[in-house]
């Protein structure tokens, strides 16, 4: 049987794409519906999703690349969501490839927590810290559902790459 060519440019331009449409989809006001009037972090569930279908190097790299437009949107500045990223990138690549099967139910539940701590550290970090009023408030009803609705758009995300992966 003959050995399938790979094509690793190619997949690498189409996850830049998919990399550019999500932020257009993600900085673009009222586009995206808002559930319990939280958003998705669409970039975020990208890097995730990169991470559970590629190895560790190229996650950190895709990781980052989706860090600095998150960042970009949020501060002006890169600093948070790159580093959280790349971090959280780097473990699930690491702990997913190693330790567990890659399926679509292993790659959710790691994900979710994944999103759930790289949004309750900025919470953390950004609320609570900076001692704006009513933090409890603002983590039940802003962070935790859109680190949820984040959680719920990693699925089509992953489906996506992993076809990208397997066959390019």
């Amino acid at each position: 049987m003959k050995k399938k060519r790979q094509h690793p440019f190619f997949r690498y331009l189409i996850f830049a794409v998919e990399i550019l449409l999500l932020w257009l989809l993600q900085s673009t006001p009222k586009l995206m519906p808002s559930v319990l009037g939280a958003t998705p972090f669409l970039l975020l569930a990208a890097a995730l999703s990169f991470s559970v279908n590629v190895d560790a190097v190229p996650a950190v790299v895709l990781g980052a690349v989706c860090g600095v437009p998150a960042d970009i949107s949020a501060f002006g500045t890169v600093g948070f969501f790159s580093v959280a990223t790349v971090l959280v990138c780097y473990a699930q690549a690491t702990v997913v490839g190693t330790y567990f099967n890659r399926n679509a139910l292993t790659c959710s539940v790691f994900s979710a927590g994944s999103a759930a701590a790289v949004l309750f550290v900025y919470w953390l970090l950004f609320r609570v810290f900076a001692g704006y009023p009513e933090c409890g408030l603002l983590l039940w009803t802003h962070y935790l559902p859109r680190a949820l609705y984040t959680a719920v758009c990693f699925l089509p995300l992953y489906f996506f790459n992993r076809w990208i992966v397997k066959h390019l």
